[in-house]
């Protein structure tokens, strides 16, 4: 009786099978294998040529055995290869528009952002990301309330995914929102309980544990504790110079300059700040140089270098006018007021004051706005009308308590304090003074750290 072979007949072609064999060959090229080792030890060279070509319709079977060589899955090479595409051309995006949370292209990133959401058709994890995304890049342009509502959003979609490094993402951006919305002591809580988590997972994500130690330190400096701060930062500092990441080493730089500057130490606050300038021209962040030169302006200011203190603030606005976020033009703006007053150049400080203040309220930069009430107040002094120049300290004051800013609130407290001395309302005096003491004192953060 004669044997009866089994021969595989020739599928009619089809466009879905050359697809199929088309992204076959290209996955085996791109692995580096040839037809006869993709196929064996089960199927022959001619077999897997066969099926590249488009001739065979292969069995799910053998299309299994070659999708697990090439570390694909078979549903890889069955789906239609526009839809796959698209796929990744979605993905790519979605990678691109996270790269544009920064400082330069925060606008960039929530205009992208919102254009990939409206879309639709994302996965829950790309929606996540791209929330997370927009709410570090409104924290990045100090709309801190808007970004809690992103993050609140991205908070509930990441519990299915079982992804802890995005959660502990998310979970930075809301105590940095938090942060910028004025709640200081919240926000150390916040930031504290993720450091936590941190140190329980054995440091798997260094640079997040340094922005942490980071973001530490400036909540500390708003508490008006800058030797905390100081401890907070040094440690930050050490974790980033193993990482070698330029945005963190600026941050720390920067933030150490303004914790020593609190603590009366000049030199020291303009060496980091030196630091921090060599970072931002390395990284060529335009932005981060524009912080800077503001930070050097103020720190000549308090040596009394006055026209040194001018001319970096100048710089200061000319980059922040280029680079943006705009509203951070409101503080240069601010430093320059300051350094016009202390200059004498009192028509200058006016200008500048109200160009502050119409740029801040436009923005929803309030601490910018008490910042330009206070430079305000100084032209109004200097001209004699006190009744002026304390109504813009009152309502500088109401504005650092709303936000939970201590520091700026003693100081403005402090010169409250001096004016009423000046007109010699010494139990007003006494009252102010008072206020702006009981502004600074908190508790160490160290000691809770130990806790």
């Amino acid at each position: 009786m004669p044997t009866r072979t089994r021969q595989r007949r020739a599928a009619p072609e089809s466009t879905a099978l050359r697809q199929l064999g088309q992204r076959l060959r290209e996955a085996r090229t791109a692995a580096g294998l040839s037809q006869a080792q993709l196929g064996a030890p089960y199927y022959t060279r001619a077999h897997v040529s066969a099926i590249e070509l488009g001739k065979i319709r292969p069995a799910m079977k053998s299309l299994e055995h070659m999708a697990g060589k090439l570390g694909k899955p078979a549903s890889y090479f069955i789906e239609d290869a526009a839809i796959e595409r698209s796929r990744r051309e979605q993905e790519f995006d979605v990678q691109r528009v996270s790269a544009l949370a920064s400082r330069m292209t925060a606008a960039e990133c929530l205009r992208d952002a919102d254009q990939l959401l409206g879309r639709g058709a994302l996965s829950t994890r790309q929606s996540c990301r791209l929330h997370l995304a927009r709410a570090r890049a409104l924290n990045l342009t100090e709309q801190p309330s808007q970004a809690l509502k992103d993050l609140t959003i991205a908070q509930r979609l990441v519990g299915p995914l079982n992804d802890q490094g995005l959660a502990q993402a998310i979970d930075y951006e809301i105590a940095a929102a938090t942060r910028g919305t004025g709640e200081s002591g919240r926000a150390r809580e916040l930031f504290l309980a993720l450091l936590r988590t941190l140190e329980r997972s054995n440091d798997r994500d260094r640079l997040l544990r340094v922005r942490v130690l980071q973001a530490l330190g400036a909540v500390a400096v708003d508490l008006g504790e800058p030797q905390a701060a100081s401890g907070y930062l040094t440690s930050a500092l050490e974790w980033a110079q193993d990482i070698g990441d330029l945005s963190s080493l600026f941050s720390i730089y920067y933030a150490l300059a303004v914790s020593h500057r609190a603590q009366g130490d000049l030199e020291a606050a303009t060496s980091y700040l030196q630091r921090a300038l060599a970072t931002s021209e390395v990284a060529k962040d335009v932005a981060a140089t524009a912080i800077v030169h503001n930070m050097l302006a103020v720190i000549a200011a308090d040596g009394g270098r006055v026209n040194a203190a001018y001319a970096h603030a100048d710089r200061a606005i000319e980059l922040g006018r280029m680079a943006g976020p705009i509203v951070y033009v409101a503080h240069y703006l601010n430093t320059k007021a300051e350094c016009a007053a202390k200059l004498g150049d009192w028509a200058t400080a006016e200008i500048v004051a109200r160009e502050s203040i119409a740029l801040a309220t436009a923005e929803g930069g309030q601490d910018a706005v008490a910042a330009a009430g206070v430079a305000l107040s100084q032209v109004f002094e200097h001209h004699g009308d006190r009744d002026a120049a304390g109504a813009e300290l009152l309502k500088s004051a109401a504005i650092y308590r709303s936000l939970g800013l201590k520091s700026e609130l003693a100081d403005v407290l402090m010169r409250l304090s001096r004016a009423a001395k000046a007109r010699n309302d010494l139990a007003e005096a006494e009252r102010f003074a008072t206020l702006a003491f009981e502004a600074t004192r908190s508790v160490s953060v160290l000691v809770e750290v130990r806790k």
